[in-house]
């Protein structure tokens, strides 16, 4: 018997943050005891007893169908990034606010995302923070990558596809002003394509304290967060970067934007944000977190504070409760 389908809009890939949700979620519900039925890309008239989808724009389609064709079945929705950052969500006529309307449930990644999620709709939501699965052993240990002499610089990495909305060009910029100080390098890690290709290209080549190292598989990505001493975000939009909650897990210091979704993932006190858009003050962050051991022992701290909230078992509670929840509505209502 298939109770939950589960619709994602996107090709599954490993790299992808909405396709690697589903994955996970796929795995929470089956591992529960559940049956699931997980379509890709496009809705093929799936049978079950709910549906959960992700991405309210990109799947409004797909649940206007389901509705459609199973009447008083219920809907999760999970709303992303693109969804709460979008214009749509303030237009009663989008796509978005449809799926948004037609949904029993809305799932948002963290308390922050609640303030973009108009005022009528929001006691449908549940907060539900991902969590990551991590290889058995792998810890942060930033010590592991030192040289025999114990000498090396302090490593800064960004993980994730470059696009606009991730502003590259401004850990480009710092580094351009940390140039006289030799002891801090920052490297990238992630797809790009067009302009921000060639810049990323063009400043590897002239900065000696900047690569762009380009996509890697996703082991090695998690093994250079293991060695590196910080994760940077310089995100000018942010539903919930997966990398962070990677970050959190591995308890690897975060270095970020302050920026909604990066708050909500990193908690409003933490000490590693800077103001979105500010190269100089990034640079001193950075600077600060390399030469003062007391602040960035404050930030693994924290980081550690944090880490529960996406534990993999507290996620897949979270998340087998609220499906069976629906069931037993969807089965009393019947």
């Amino acid at each position: 018997m298939i109770e939950v389908l589960i619709h994602s809009p996107f090709a599954r890939q490993a790299s992808q943050g909405n396709s690697v949700t589903a994955d996970r979620l796929e795995k929470i519900l089956t591992e529960s005891g559940l049956g699931v039925l997980m379509e890709t890309e496009f809705y093929r008239g799936g049978d079950a007893a709910c549906m959960i989808a992700l991405n309210a724009r990109r799947s409004a389609d797909a649940v206007a169908a389901y509705k459609s064709g199973h009447p008083g079945k219920p809907v999760i929705v999970i709303l992303t990034g693109t969804d709460i950052n979008h214009v749509e969500v303030e237009d009663p006529a989008s796509p978005t606010r449809r799926t948004m309307d037609l949904a029993e449930v809305l799932v948002v990644l963290h308390e922050a995302e609640l303030q973009s999620v108009p005022g009528h709709l929001r006691g449908k939501c549940r907060v539900i923070h991902p969590s990551v699965i991590l290889p058995g052993g792998i810890l942060h240990r930033p010590d592991a990558e030192r040289g025999e002499g114990g000498e090396r610089s302090f490593q800064v990495m960004m993980a994730g596809n470059l696009r606009i909305e991730k502003n590259p060009r401004l850990a480009v910029d710092a580094c351009r002003q940390l140039c006289g100080h030799p002891g801090i390098a920052v490297a990238s890690y992630g797809d790009a394509t067009g302009d921000i290709a060639h810049e990323m290209r063009r400043a590897s080549a002239e900065l000696s304290n900047f690569e762009w190292a380009g996509k890697v598989d996703h082991t090695v990505l998690l093994q250079k967060m293991e060695g590196a001493d910080l994760l940077l975000n310089t995100s000018t939009e942010e539903g919930g970067a997966n990398a962070i909650c990677e970050a959190i897990s591995l308890g690897l210091p975060v270095v970020a934007s302050r920026i909604r979704g990066n708050i909500g993932m990193l908690g409003d006190g933490y000490a590693g944000f800077f103001p979105s858009g500010d190269a100089r003050a990034l640079a001193d962050l950075l600077l600060r977190c390399a030469s003062d051991g007391v602040f960035y022992g404050k930030l693994k701290s924290q980081i550690a504070e944090r880490a529960p909230l996406f534990a993999y078992a507290t996620e897949a509670v979270a998340w087998t409760e609220l499906v069976r929840s629906q069931l037993v509505r969807l089965h009393g209502d019947g």
